[in-house]
């Protein structure tokens, strides 16, 4: 063996041992994260809203069956109270990376706490608020369901009741009816619900007032009383259906028989499910995907599609987002709401179905 290749071996050996000395006192490399994505979900399992809930619970299943993630539910019963501290458990003990979340109460309470320690959530019922937020609106701004509904009745009445539940979004949503439809020409009147079951008092008022046509937008328990009662007291006004009547139509039903609604236009988001994603919620759940369920399915897809640790760097994904997803193409406005696209439905032979 010559000189030199005694040398180069002699430095191959001290690499070697610098390099076993140096793992043995720096210890074992750090290891790469195998760490699922934590999705918080926060709707209503129980409650008169829980036929929804439900089914956006087994879409988020369905889309997460096999993707490396982890879906803690809360059920917050339709109630923002519950529904904030379903919220600090997931973010403080649970430790979610995202959260999908339905009820408004809900995102009205948590959307402060998100400016100073943000958190990206999928929002499925609107509205979230018009900001520049880690909150992405997947389901359309139902604004945009309101004004088309507004247009409709303002083409076929010319007298309109639009009868409402108290509340701050069943008050902004009313506004959003009446800024289409009233003019010189078309009057509006509002009616508020209160506590009272029994409604019969103001339906006089309203009946003495004989407008041409009426809508009812209140949870599906007082809607469908106060229908009930319009029909006991025969008010011969026409019923205008509406997105929130279409949604929960199912409740409704339990109280009213079909022949109520046969007939009623409604405006609602363009249905966009597709077929191989009914056809294999059928498969799993036996029965139909109700109202929701495509958006909690995307929500899941998004997420874990475009997942970043940098915050900063997910929200770009996001607001750049381009999607094809089984509810449809996901755009986002600037505000983070998706871009919408509005149908006209009609009632008949007991569900509500596209006027071409």
């Amino acid at each position: 063996m010559n000189q030199s290749t005694k040398l180069i071996i002699s430095v191959i050996i001290a690499v070697v041992v610098v390099a076993i000395g140096y793992s043995v006192f720096k210890g074992p490399s750090e290891p790469i994260s195998t760490e699922p994505i934590k999705i918080g979900f926060i709707g209503p399992l129980t409650g008169e809203n829980a036929a929804i809930g439900k089914g956006i619970k087994n879409a988020i299943s369905l889309s997460a069956k096999d993707k490396d993630v982890q879906i803690i539910y809360e059920d917050d019963k339709f109630k923002g109270k519950l529904g904030v501290t379903a919220y600090h458990k997931l973010r403080n003990v649970d430790k979610v990376d995202a959260i999908i979340n339905t009820t408004p109460a809900t995102l009205n309470a948590i959307t402060p706490l998100l400016k100073d320690d943000p958190i990206v959530v999928m929002q499925i019922a609107q509205p979230k608020s018009s900001a520049d937020d880690t909150i992405f609106q997947i389901m359309p701004n139902g604004v945009a369901v309101y004004t088309e509904l507004g247009k409709i009745a303002k083409e076929k009445y010319q007298s309109f009741a639009f009868i409402y539940q108290n509340g701050a979004t069943f008050e902004k949503t009313k506004n959003h009816f009446k800024s289409v439809y009233e003019d010189q020409s078309h009057l509006i009147k509002e009616y508020r619900l209160d506590k009272s079951k029994d409604y019969r008092t103001l339906i006089a008022k309203i009946k003495s007032n004989k407008p041409a046509a009426y809508t009812v937008l209140a949870t599906p328990s007082v809607g469908s009383q106060f229908i009930k009662q319009m029909r006991e007291q025969q008010v011969k006004s026409d019923l205008v259906c509406n997105g929130d009547m279409e949604a929960t139509i199912s409740q409704y039903l339990k109280v009213l028989p079909e022949e109520t609604f046969n007939g009623c236009i409604s405006a609602m988001f363009a249905d966009r499910m597709s077929e191989s994603f009914k056809s294999d919620y059928k498969d799993t759940f036996g029965n139909e995907p109700g109202f929701g369920a495509d958006y909690g399915f995307d929500g899941v897809e998004i997420i874990t599609n475009t997942y970043d640790s940098d915050m900063s760097a997910w929200i770009r994904s996001l607001k750049n987002l381009d999607f094809d997803g089984v509810s449809g193409k996901v755009k986002f406005d600037d505000e983070g709401i998706r871009i919408p696209e509005i149908a006209t439905h009609i009632f008949k032979n007991g569900e509500f179905t596209k006027i071409e």
